[in-house]
């Protein structure tokens, strides 16, 4: 379930960073009358995609570092068998 959550902050923040350059480009070109508007709504989208992009990347990095970590501790895997009990 949390790889569809990951799959979904890297779209929203690609979005999210695409719209931003388009608000900004549109901003500044001043055909607009709200130019001062739209740029800062630009600088925000931007700001969000760049804060939801780090932590996707930061989730990935956090799991991958769990798997790598429960691979190599034989303790953590519930699976295996302790010990011969009783036989």
């Amino acid at each position: 379930m949390k790889r569809v959550w990951t799959l979904f902050e890297v779209i929203l923040s690609a979005t999210l960073l695409i719209l931003g350059l388009y608000m900004l480009s549109e901003g500044s070109s001043n055909k607009s009358p709200n130019a001062a508007a739209i740029l800062i709504g630009g600088a925000v989208c931007i700001t969000l995609g760049v804060t939801t992009l780090v932590s996707a990347v930061r989730s990935i990095l956090w799991h991958r570092k769990m798997l790598r970590h429960s691979m190599h501790n034989p303790y953590l895997d519930s699976a295996a068998p302790e010990h011969d009990r009783g036989q």
